[in-house]
């Protein structure tokens, strides 16, 4: 398990506050021209009222968004949206020191932040299960888009709409956007930057002694999030396990039961064995980090179709334990087919039963 750093910075926690006032107009300006300046701000504004907030922070499949980090060395950041479902979405944060998921949803006209958690670094659905929403949600965005438009964070920070049209810079290009300020407290505050169909573009967090900023620098369409699964096998002779670390490409809304499943049948090479037959199936798998185990439930041809005696069922068993336990960072894994407790002739386990990791001579496959 990767060791726990704090993240002093992170994209989606949005946090400050500034005003900005424009110059008045010298009395020896033309009238023409003051009225055109007049005209181009009502207009601009009265586009972004009529905006919703999905319009300037989109729910985008497969997209990878890279932002360059100036100041903090947590500043730099990925994002990616692992999982959509209608008004909901899952995000992805990673930097230097930490993987942070978040879920987001439309409502009621507003941009909220329901629930957030740190370290996560696998692969899981939360839009699926019943999670326990923060009791501080977060009103990140909300209608109507215009300048003036603030509310209240429940731990009494205010936010508010301080800019339209803003231009900003960033690495990607220079965009004029929706700005957003959060006030901190004497001297602090965070600014962020939303442009209509792209989302968020920038950060900058400022104090009396420093600036941090985040800011994109790629916007790649159609790009799966390169992921990594450490499979165990058995080798051929049944002696040992082996393991390697195998990247994967995780596209919005992918199954990770098919990612598994592709990984059980087919070992980086011939030296070793498959751990599930063609035909078998992963139903389900749930994580309970509570009790530190997942629950995976296969389909019936996980026994039916092994073939195997019981010294390699043992193997094939502790290699899926291995892979499970390593990935989710849990310490026991309940085995079932089509619902019912994993029973073989070889090994039977009743439900409130499950696996462990077990000492075995296992190398890294070269």
């Amino acid at each position: 398990m990767k060791k726990k750093i704090y993240v002093f910075f992170t994209i989606l926690s949005i946090l400050s506050v500034v005003t900005a006032c424009s110059n008045m107009n010298s009395k020896e300006e033309l009238k023409g021209e003051v009225l055109e300046e007049k005209e181009d701000k009502t207009e601009t504004e009265k586009i972004e009222e009529m905006s919703k907030v999905s319009d300037y922070f989109p729910f985008l499949q497969n997209t990878l968004m890279v932002y360059y980090g100036e100041g903090n060395e947590y500043a730099e950041q990925r994002v990616y949206f692992d999982y959509i479902e209608d008004n909901k979405a899952q995000i992805r944060m990673i930097n230097t020191g930490t993987e942070v998921v978040q879920i987001l949803e439309y409502k009621d006209g507003e941009l909220r932040k329901v629930y957030s958690e740190g370290e996560f670094y696998h692969i899981k659905n939360l839009l699926k299960e019943d999670i326990k929403k923060d009791e501080n949600v977060e009103i990140l965005l909300k209608e109507p888009l215009k300048v003036g438009m603030s509310w209240k964070l429940r731990n009494g920070e205010n936010r508010t709409i301080t800019g339209s049209g803003v231009e900003i810079n960033t690495p990607y290009k220079k965009f004029k956007a929706l700005e957003v300020t959060t006030e901190l407290g004497d001297k602090e505050k965070q600014i962020d930057y939303y442009v209509k169909g792209i989302g968020h573009v920038a950060s900058i967090y400022s104090s009396a002694d420093f600036e941090v900023k985040t800011l994109l620098e790629s916007f790649e369409e159609n790009k799966p999030l390169v992921h990594s699964i450490r499979f165990y096998y058995p080798e051929e002779e049944g002696t040992k396990l082996v393991y390697k670390n195998t990247d994967f490409q995780f596209r919005t809304n992918d199954s990770i039961e098919s990612i598994f499943e592709s990984g059980f049948k087919n070992p980086p090479s011939s030296k070793e064995i498959s751990l599930i037959s063609e035909n078998t199936k992963i139903n389900s798998i749930v994580v309970d980090k509570e009790d530190k185990i997942v629950k995976v439930d296969f389909s019936k041809e996980l026994i039916e179709e092994m073939n195997a005696g019981s010294s390699l069922e043992t193997q094939i068993l502790n290699s899926m334990i291995y892979t499970f336990t390593n990935y989710y960072g849990v310490d026991k894994v309940y085995i079932s087919t089509d619902g019912k407790p994993y029973s073989s002739g070889h090994y039977e386990i009743r439900e409130n039963e499950y696996f462990t990791r077990e000492d075995e001579n296992i190398e890294e496959l070269k």
